[in-house]
């Protein structure tokens, strides 16, 4: 085997094992929920804290991605189906018609003031499971 080779196998083995370390103790990789995933990559910077910034970013990408127009608002033919949801009109603070990143970020920060339950300022992933929940039960704040 080249050098080259030899020393990306042992690279390879290396992230590998590093991978294998940083799972959980006698806990499989699928036994996350999808809040948990979602957290963990929110969590830009590793602290198993979600920051109001790291919880911004996740809607402001999405925004960005579903305003096809480039016109700063999340309109009902940009949202489709979506745009029936009961949360697009109570988001749609200005009456327009169509969400701006401003009434956006005001839903989220709300959401993530509710959910901060021991106001702390940060969100744990106990506290985001726990909206998720209860927000998908139909019981949001």
């Amino acid at each position: 085997m080249e050098p080259r080779e030899d020393h990306l196998k042992k690279a390879l083995f290396t992230m590998l094992a590093l991978c294998l370390i940083a799972l959980p103790v006698g806990r499989a990789a699928a036994d996350y929920t999808v809040v948990e995933v979602n957290f963990i990559m929110a969590d830009k910077d590793g602290d198993l804290l979600l920051s109001k910034t790291e919880y911004l970013l996740g809607p402001i990408e999405v925004f960005q991605k579903l305003d096809t127009n480039a016109n700063n608002a999340l309109e009902p033919e940009e949202l489709g189906d979506l745009a029936k949801d009961a949360e697009f009109g109570d988001g749609d603070t200005d009456s327009s018609g169509s969400l701006s990143l401003e009434e956006v970020i005001a839903e989220k920060l709300a959401d993530f003031d509710a959910a901060d339950t021991n106001n702390d300022g940060a969100l744990n992933v106990d506290e985001v499971t726990a909206y998720e929940a209860k927000t998908s039960a139909g019981s949001k704040p």
